[in-house]
């Protein structure tokens, strides 16, 4: 067996043991939230299974409400996802560039998300008491600030740590909020909900795809840029 073909075993191998973890989790998660759950009695309904997929265009084109929340989330969710795509490449490269972590090590960056989750419960309060056009502001306003501490997370670890953090708590507050927005400015919640969901993964699925060619090419400093380009996407 030639040393390519051995190294590239051995590289398969190690990215299935470190998925094997988030999908155990994720199983773990779901299988808690069926069960955690009530259960919802709902009256028959009557019409056509993807009636409400058909409705989308015209739904997103009726309520501008509903579209800047879907573009605005787009943007912010493109810029989490550039975050993380490129972040797995920053901490575990052995180049210049990176900081040669390992896997296990870089995964604890995870924990970041739910210490930021605790803003979810925060946001929707501040959207029944201020409304949710002010939360969507401060959460950009978040996400902003976060942008020059990327660039400086380059070099500086405590930085990455702050601005991984803060662009969490912003995507959160921003999702409460958008979909607040979402969910209230149609006569069709359920696919005024179906179209902003889209929006967004297609915007964090758009952001991944360009985040490490960036990393490639510019390292760190190069996904910086396309997070704030996803911030000014939102605005």
């Amino acid at each position: 067996m030639s040393l390519r073909a051995a190294s590239l075993i051995e590289a398969r191998r190690r990215a299935r043991s470190a998925s094997s973890g988030p999908v155990r989790m994720r199983r773990i998660c779901g299988t808690a939230a069926a069960y955690a759950l009530p259960v919802e009695h709902r009256a028959p309904r009557t019409g056509s299974l993807f009636s409400g997929l058909t409705a989308l265009p015209s739904v997103v084109r009726h309520s501008p409400d509903l579209w800047r929340a879907c573009v605005r989330q787009a943007g912010l969710y493109g810029a989490w996802s550039a975050l993380w795509t490129s972040l797995a490449l920053l901490l575990t490269s052995e180049d210049a560039a990176g900081y040669g972590l390992s896997t296990a090590t870089a995964g604890l960056f995870g924990l970041f998300g739910p210490a930021a989750s605790v803003v979810a419960p925060l946001a929707g309060c501040f959207v029944d008491r201020f409304g949710a056009a002010k939360v969507v502001r401060s959460a950009y306003l978040l996400a902003a600030a976060s942008v020059p501490l990327f660039w400086l997370g380059g070099h500086v670890m405590v930085s990455l740590s702050v601005a991984a953090i803060a662009v969490h708590a912003a995507l959160v507050a921003s999702h409460v909020a958008n979909q607040t927005l979402a969910l209230t400015t149609t006569s069709t919640p359920a696919t005024a909900n179906a179209a902003y969901v889209v929006a967004g993964f297609a915007g964090g699925a758009i952001a991944s795809t360009l985040a490490g060619p960036a990393f490639t090419t510019s390292g760190g400093a190069g996904c910086a840029r396309w997070r704030a380009c996803g911030w000014c996407w939102d605005g």
